[in-house]
């Protein structure tokens, strides 16, 4: 017991034997120790063998169990500590604090417009996370001033959207058939909502937000349900990314934080045409015709693998189950030496000690050095020792549609089985150099899975004294690091793809691939510009012959024509509408002259022809984006009938890479179009309290949103398309959003959102918490109608364009927020009950806490609440108390008959608590404090 009595103040006290606690709870100290935590099970250890990069979110920290107070997650879809409304609660209470308290008050506010924009509900997703609404709520926030193109890719990438609107694990018709037997198209949800409600909406619109109307007088839709069923493939392939640590898991354990990835398996590969007869790959380069040494050339992307010498984005095609133990050594990848420049930019040394970037762009023309200057093409590289970037290749696209047709075979005993008919070239097969016997050894490859044109491959195999053939077999054997491949192997056999016509013109394409029985009905059709509108189908004969019937479809050998479209300078609008296929940037490849004629700049590739059909066109689009279009068009011919050539970012080995690029491409359809800044403009304007803008107001945002800036005595944006500080900046700052005049109009301003109101009686009156951490507002769907992370569906709270029935509606007025009035009694008890009783459940507020009648009767009373207004009137006359309250929760528009009747109605009331809420209610209670606009006095 003396020992006892000596030492017990070194200790720290935490429990008795039996007692349950949490680990965050214990005291900071020798038992909170990683050594304790990994005892109990807390902290698992990092794995042997090689490393992964992974990078956390946007801004993400690591997560501090120690902080007081905390927030708790769900892990697995469990939490051991609250209870279910408790936990979706908490997002709530983190939005309300920051919501109080923020110092950056408008991002805040046009991060919640935008949000109302890109709505996501709880009932579709996990109701009951936290983490995963605050990292979808942050996009809003982290990009309020930034391009909305931002918000659109953020947003298509996020897991919750993919619930939301079910494209999460879309798969392609082509892989259901082929694993389950079964046609299935892609779910075309988010396909047509993200045009409807999120980026250009469903009838063409003037700047001016007013209607495009046809000759006949009638409107004209944006977008039809074949538009819809086109883009839906562009949304096939996204899945969830494996879960990891400092994140909180969904009810599957999935990873609800990072931006989803894409399976390619899944993703559909066929060209798509998208809005107004335009391809997604419109623009883009040929991948031929991208410089061999694009990997050093300025704009050049380089990303951090880390120990990983596995590319993420391409494919190596290796076979299946090799690096099963884990050692990726096999895998050979080229090597750069110390002293290249390519070396220099990725190791980017600081006292002699690489720092590895995550992301290298290069920023001019480097040389090659040793083995750089063999490469064909490259994927992965070492850096130094155990450290490899993956080159991520510029985007580019190929024709479907080829004459130059040579077959590959991925069966390295049978040439016909598993083949198919690709273009010469294209780098989608590697070498198998063939003796006099027929029989291929790939053994020249630079590095593992390694894959080639049929040029390049065939020059290989000379360079042995060897030949690319239609080989019997593929040895094993002699092929060193290049035998871990099972991808495609060229063959010398030429051959065609066939072109499948349906009755209404939509086309499939047969490269071989198609099994013997099957039914063409299970193939992927896709639209194309048929020249008059005309094509060969089973109703005509087939063209009359042209083509082979087989069951309701025709079955058409094509020919490719490439010609030029300019034999002389066009104009830049004829550049614009006539030419289709992308030119190399001049940053990239070294034409023969250059001629400027002001808005057309012309790369001359053949002096001897200024407009020949390689020759490109530089021009700004309407957009102010730089084009670089080239002299060519490429039609596909079948006898009479032909089409323009459809551009597709996939080959026959699809990869990752080229389906982020296609997506990219799909948003900026989206993006790009003129509809978008209008209907952008109108939806915010609406946010910010005008419920019936002026088309002159809303072109005037509209152009903001379109040239990147508003000069407001100094200009105000990046001056590029999609500015959201310009387009937010052109609202609040406009003259119309800020005339007194105005006020008088019975069509301006609008209701104000309820949550809206709520947020403004706190931060204007003072709120301040008596009790707890964190302001916890709750119920207030329920009460109010209106709530943070608690939209009931895609369309939010409010529908733009809704108008109650009555005198709005006979005006072709709208007014959004009137959806919401049913919950107006409620508000108003709410906010009544705040001003009495501060923050409490007492006569219709806002927590759900008990509170009796015979407990709490009169106002002042806040022994029931965990925080209360602290407005004070001390000092002040009752005139320059009401006109003061006037301008806090009306900005200054409460009427002369409001403002006489609260000062007759609390002069002879003798207790100055009272007096001060009685004034308090009856301003919140006005028209003017629930309005922005004329109130009728």
């Amino acid at each position: 017991m003396s020992r006892w009595n000596v030492y017990k103040e070194k200790l720290l006290y935490v429990g008795i034997i039996g007692d349950e606690l949490e680990f965050s709870d214990i005291p900071v100290g020798q038992l909170k120790s990683m050594k304790i935590a990994k005892e109990v099970g807390i902290y698992i250890p990092e794995p042997d063998g090689e490393g992964t990069l992974v990078c956390g979110s946007p801004n993400e920290v690591n997560n501090d169990a120690t902080s007081i107070p905390r927030f708790f997650i769900r892990h697995d879809g469990q939490t051991n500590f609250l209870k279910n409304d408790e936990f979706s609660q908490q997002r709530k209470t983190i939005w309300t604090t920051i919501a109080l308290n923020g110092q950056d008050q408008l991002r805040q506010r046009v991060a919640w417009a935008l949000s109302q924009l890109f709505a996501i509900s709880p009932s579709a997703v996990f109701p009951l996370n936290t983490e995963p609404f605050l990292a979808y709520y942050d996009i809003f926030v982290r990009n309020s001033f930034g391009s909305f193109r931002d918000i659109l890719r953020e947003v298509s990438y996020s897991p919750l959207m993919g619930d939301m609107l079910s494209f999460h694990e879309s798969k392609s018709t082509e892989y259901v058939w082929s694993t389950e037997g079964s046609i299935q198209y892609a779910d075309e949800n988010f396909a047509r909502e993200i045009m409807q409600l999120l980026s250009i909406g469903t009838i063409q619109l003037n700047m001016d937000g007013t209607h495009k109307l046809d000759s006949q007088g009638n409107v004209i839709p944006t977008y039809t349900n074949s538009d819809v069923a086109e883009y839906a493939r562009v949304w096939t392939g996204f899945t969830r990314r494996a879960t990891r640590g400092n994140i909180e898991g969904g009810n599957d354990g999935g990873n609800s934080i990072d931006p989803m990835k894409i399976r390619i398996e899944w993703r559909d590969h066929y060209p798509k045409m998208g809005l107004n007869g335009k391809y997604i790959g419109d623009g883009y380069p040929l991948c031929q015709d991208l410089p061999r040494d694009s990997f050093l050339q300025k704009g050049a992307e380089w990303k951090l693998l880390g120990k990983s010498r596995l590319p993420k984005e391409q494919e190596l095609l290796l076979i299946k189950g090799s690096l099963s133990d884990g050692n990726h050594t096999t895998v050979k990848v080229t090597k750069l030496s110390s002293s290249s420049a390519l070396f220099k930019e990725l190791c980017r040394p600081i006292y002699g000690i690489c720092t590895y970037p995550s992301i290298v762009e290069l920023s001019d023309n480097i040389k090659c050095e040793g083995l750089e200057c063999d490469l064909d093409n490259v994927k992965v590289v070492e850096v130094g020792t155990g450290v490899f970037y993956e080159f991520i290749h510029h985007p580019c696209i190929q024709f479907p549609f080829f004459v130059n047709g040579k077959l590959v075979s991925n069966s390295r005993s049978n040439v016909y089985e598993r083949s198919k008919c690709v273009d010469e070239n294209w780098a989608v097969a590697a070498a198998a150099c063939c003796d006099e016997n027929f029989s291929g050894i790939h053994n020249t490859c630079k590095y593992t899975g390694e894959l080639l044109t049929f040029i390049v491959a065939n020059s290989r195999c000379i360079e042995k004294g060897k030949s690319i053939c239609t080989y019997k077999d593929v040895s094993w054997s002699q092929c060193g690091f290049c035998c871990n491949y099972e991808g495609y192997f060229w063959t010398d056999d030429s051959c065609n793809v066939f072109l499948i016509v349906d009755e209404n013109g939509d086309v499939s394409i047969d490269s071989g691939a198609h099994k013997s029985g099957d039914s063409y009905s299970s193939l992927t059709f896709f639209r194309v510009q048929w020249e008059n509108n005309q094509y060969p189908y089973v109703g005509n004969l087939c063209g009359n012959g042209v083509c082979e019937g087989v069951d309701s479809y025709c079955r058409c050998i094509v020919e490719v024509e490439e010609t030029r479209v300019f034999s002389s300078l066009p104009t830049r609008e004829d550049v614009l509408t006539s030419l289709h296929i992308g030119g190399i940037n001049p940053a990239l490849k070294k034409y023969a002259g250059e001629q400027n004629f002001g808005d057309i700049i012309v790369h001359i590739e053949n002096s001897e022809f200024p407009y020949g059909k390689r020759t490109v066109f530089e021009v700004v689009d309407d957009f102010g984006i730089t084009k670089f279009l080239m002299n060519m068009k490429s039609l596909v011919k079948i006898g009479s009938f032909q089409f323009r050539n459809t551009p597709t970012f996939f080959t026959a080995v699809p990869e990752v890479i080229d389906a982020q690029y296609e997506t990219e491409a799909a948003l900026d359809h989206y993006f790009f179009h003129t509809n978008t800044a209008p209907f952008v403009a109108l939806r915010l304007i609406q946010r910010f309290g005008i419920s019936n803008p002026s088309p002159a107001f809303i072109e005037r945002v509209s152009n903001a949103f379109t040239n990147g800036y508003v000069d407001l005595n100094a200009p105000i944006g990046s001056r590029k398309y999609g500015d959201l500080a310009s387009t937010i900046a052109a609202i609040i700052m406009d003259e119309e959003s800020r005339s007194v005049i105005l006020d008088s109009d019975p069509s301006y301003g609008s209701l104000r959102e309820p949550l809206v109101k709520v947020i403004s009686l706190m931060r204007n009156l003072g709120y301040v918490q008596t009790k707890g951490s964190f302001v916890t507002l709750q119920g207030l769907q329920d009460i109010i109608g209106q709530e943070s992370y608690e939209m009931p569906s895609i369309f939010s709270f409010f529908l733009s364009d809704y108008a109650p029935p009555g005198d709005i509606a006979m005006a072709s007025l709208v007014s959004p927020e009137s959806i919401l009035l049913p919950s107006a009694i409620g508000l108003v008890n709410g906010m009544i009950s705040m001003i009495k009783f501060g923050l409490s459940g007492c006569y219709g507020g806002f927590i759900n806490s008990w509170c009796s009648q015979k407990e709490i009767i009169s106002g002042g009373d806040y022994e029931k609440s965990v925080g209360r207004l602290t407005y004070s009137a001390t000092g002040m006359r009752i005139e320059e108390t009401i006109d003061d309250l006037g301008t806090l929760l009306t900005s200054g528009r409460l009427s002369s008959t409001n403002r006489k009747m609260v000062i007759d109605r609390i002069r002879s009331i003798e207790s100055n608590q009272m007096k001060l809420q009685i004034a308090q209610q009856f301003v919140i209670s006005s028209p003017e404090f629930h309005s922005t606009g004329s109130t009728g006095k």
